[in-house]
């Protein structure tokens, strides 16, 4: 990091990346009904479903909370299959990376309509 204050601002990043890792995983396993939008901001959670659906216009109706988390997981790997456990850290790091490429593609096919 070079010096100590570049890393005291490299651990405060890293801690709301992980928080916000965190609270997905946790929050759509006890909440799941609730609106992705808790965790999502609107474009983030219209290109998920454009990328997942393979479609260009989102849906009317707001995805739960729990179904936006699957996307997100499946995005980092997660397979989904019938005796799976539920998607852990790891995983939903790996697709937030993905959704975050994702966002930034969709904002910008987004611009020029």
């Amino acid at each position: 990091f070079g010096n100590l204050d570049r890393f005291v601002r490299a651990t405060a990043l890293f801690a709301v990346i992980a928080w916000r890792i965190l609270y997905a995983t946790l929050l759509a396993r006890t909440d799941a009904d609730l609106s992705c939008e808790v965790l999502l901001q609107p474009v983030e959670w219209q290109a998920l479903y454009s990328h997942t659906h393979g479609t260009t216009k989102p849906p009317k109706q707001i995805p739960s909370l729990g179904q936006a988390v699957l996307w997100i997981a499946m995005l980092g790997g997660y397979l989904n299959r019938k005796h799976d456990h539920p998607p852990g850290p790891t995983v939903m790091w790996r697709g937030f990376l993905i959704l975050h490429e994702i966002t930034k593609m969709y904002r910008l096919f987004r611009q020029n309509e």
